[in-house]
């Protein structure tokens, strides 16, 4: 087994976001291996990566312009932490809210482990409760920066 280096880690999990900025998950096919295990999953979602596009899918018709900023990038072993920043503006129903035009903004935490040059297992952390509050809330809740 040939070790990969932390530049090439990075490049695999960065593609594995491509489709929740663009809804295509093709790419998917090239960096989650057979058996890709999600965790923890979402209500209702199914396993693997069929249950990863339908996730898309969701948040991409309630947040049409859905984008994730890859802040932080870290390589150890055959793991990758990543710490991002999810913005996008209400524009469907979500989870039985009307759509707001309100701008959301959230943080995610996702931990990768590569083996043999695809993502088997994604650990992930979001700021759900910050999101619903920013759909859910009465006037302006955008969410503070990082710092």
């Amino acid at each position: 087994m040939t070790r990969s280096e932390p530049a090439d880690l990075k490049g695999l999990v960065r593609a594995f976001y491509e489709p929740f900025r663009t809804g295509d998950t093709a790419i998917h096919r090239d960096v989650l291996a057979i058996g890709w295990v999600d965790l923890p999953l979402a209500p209702g979602q199914q396993p693997g990566a069929a249950g990863l596009a339908a996730q898309i899918e969701t948040f991409r018709h309630a947040f049409p312009d859905y984008d994730v900023v890859n802040e932080d990038l870290l390589v150890d072993g055959d793991r990758v932490a990543v710490r991002n920043t999810v913005t996008g503006t209400h524009r469907g129903a979500f989870l039985g809210h009307p759509p707001t035009g309100r701008r959301i903004a959230i943080r995610t935490m996702d931990v990768h482990r590569v083996r043999a040059g695809r993502i088997d297992t994604t650990w992930h952390l979001e700021d759900f409760a910050g999101l619903m509050s920013q759909v859910t809330a009465q006037g302006d809740a955008a969410a503070g920066a990082w710092d």
